[in-house]
């Protein structure tokens, strides 16, 4: 009898983690989509009063949940039947992965652009300073600095 009873415990267990893991699916995947009326809010968020693509779009994810096993199926059911902009993040896989790779790339490349123009700028050579300053000394060009002055009284 004891056996029964634990073997009984461990099935109904086991049947309840197994929904609680679909419902975990069910909202995270209803969180990746959004609402197609005009609203622009997540799918399972809707408040839109007498939304009425939201009902109907959550019963088709509940279904799409329970009859695939790939989220990303899923989302591409989604795409399929709403168009690609009814997913809120893109897919990570295809030409869509640029969409995810493309712009750390580019930072990390302008960031390392800048700190070797810093790096190359604060290098210099003293002659090219001693040479920017003699062209600021030249005498021809201090006498139309004085004349400048006069001129306009400064």
């Amino acid at each position: 009898m004891k056996r029964l009873l634990l073997t009984l415990t461990i099935y109904c267990s086991l049947a309840f983690l197994l929904g609680a893991a679909s419902d975990d699916r069910y909202n995270d995947l209803g969180n990746k989509i959004m609402c197609s009326c005009s609203c622009n809010q997540i799918l399972l968020k809707c408040n839109h009063v007498g939304c009425t693509s939201s009902a109907g779009m959550i019963q088709e994810l509940r279904t799409q949940v329970n009859r695939t096993s790939n989220d990303e199926e899923v989302l591409q059911w989604f795409r399929d039947n709403y168009g690609i902009t009814i997913v809120v993040a893109p897919s990570t896989h295809g030409f869509d992965l640029t969409v995810w790779v493309v712009p750390p790339i580019v930072m990390t490349l302008v960031l390392g652009l800048l700190i070797w123009l810093v790096y190359v700028w604060s290098r210099r050579p003293a002659a090219m300073a001693a040479a920017g300053n003699a062209a600021a000394l030249d005498p021809g060009l201090q006498a139309f600095r004085e004349r400048a002055r006069k001129e306009t009284e400064l």
